[in-house]
């Protein structure tokens, strides 16, 4: 054991630092765009950048991001793909998708309220995916909790935040809880 530290875990260092990039990362989401002007459609996408990237990326100057979905930095860009893929076959069979106006071909819009697939999305990305998403159980409130970023100009008239991802659950995790992913001082969510 020459050259390590006595007392020093590789396993705990591994994990926080696992934490802090997973944390930090700023690429691979699952995002609902919306016209704003078209309440009751919403388009489902993906980026393996940066959301600023599609936020901006449509030249309709209406259209904005609603939410996005962090899947964990260092997933392959084709399995990102992949669930994109998913999550348009579901929301396929259950409601009408916009064909775009020249080709005829699908598109990635859908006639449903952005609010009610922003839902349905998080539920499906969760049940299906949570070993790609960055997310936890939390045990004690028996949720998952998927680190989103919501746009919350457009949610409730306020500032909109740096696009990063965030627990949004609520309460969301408890700042005293030393542990990634815990819910409290006391918690049990990785037990």
């Amino acid at each position: 054991m020459a050259g390590r530290a006595f007392g020093h875990d590789y396993k705990m260092e591994w994990l926080e630092n696992e934490r802090l990039r997973q944390e930090n990362s700023t690429e691979n989401w699952i995002y609902i765009g919306v016209d704003t002007q078209r309440p009751n459609m919403a388009k489902i996408g993906l980026t393996t950048g940066s959301l600023g990237t599609r936020a901006s990326g449509s030249q309709n100057p209406f259209y904005t991001l609603l939410c996005a979905f962090k899947i964990k930095d260092g997933v392959h860009p084709k399995r990102v793909a992949a669930i994109e893929d998913s999550v348009k076959d579901l929301l396929s069979k259950l409601y009408s998708c916009i064909p775009h106006e020249t080709s005829g071909r699908k598109s990635e819009w859908f006639y449903v309220s952005p609010l009610k697939m922003r839902e349905l999305v998080y539920d499906f990305l969760y049940q299906n995916f949570n070993l790609e998403m960055h997310c936890y159980h939390c045990n004690e409130r028996d949720i998952g909790v998927i680190y989103s970023w919501e746009n919350s100009k457009l949610l409730q008239g306020t500032s909109r935040p740096p696009y990063q991802a965030n627990d949004l659950s609520d309460p969301p995790v408890d700042p005293n809880c030393f542990m990634p992913g815990g819910c409290g001082e006391d918690c049990d969510c990785w037990d």
